[in-house]
């Protein structure tokens, strides 16, 4: 449980420097860990999921945001009590996003 919350403090520290990139992928992670021993209803499970979630919403990248998308969705949808709205704009937006065309290369 001790690297859990060393885990926590990373992605705080990542979230305030502005690489929500990292945080993300670390609050999905700790969500995880903390899901497995602690189960879906614990507190500290839905503050790592809202965690994971704000970080990912604050993500320009759109390669970030449809990398990370999938775990967070799946992380999400184990989470029953959450407020489904949540699960649906978050999807909305990796889906809008995976549907923007990447610019072609232009062949000289």
């Amino acid at each position: 449980m001790e690297a859990v919350e060393w885990a926590e403090i990373r992605a705080d520290l990542a979230r305030m420097a502005g690489d929500f990139r990292l945080a993300t992928g670390l609050w999905i992670e700790v969500c995880r860990a903390r899901l497995a021993g602690q189960g879906v209803a614990d507190r500290e499970v839905h503050a790592a999921a809202a965690g994971a979630l704000y970080c990912w919403t604050q993500l320009k990248d759109r390669v970030s945001v449809v990398e990370s998308g999938p775990e967070l969705i799946a992380l999400l949808r184990a989470l029953p009590a959450l407020d489904p709205r949540l699960l649906r704009l978050t999807q909305a937006r990796l889906d809008a996003l995976r549907a923007v065309a990447l610019p072609r290369a232009v062949h000289t």
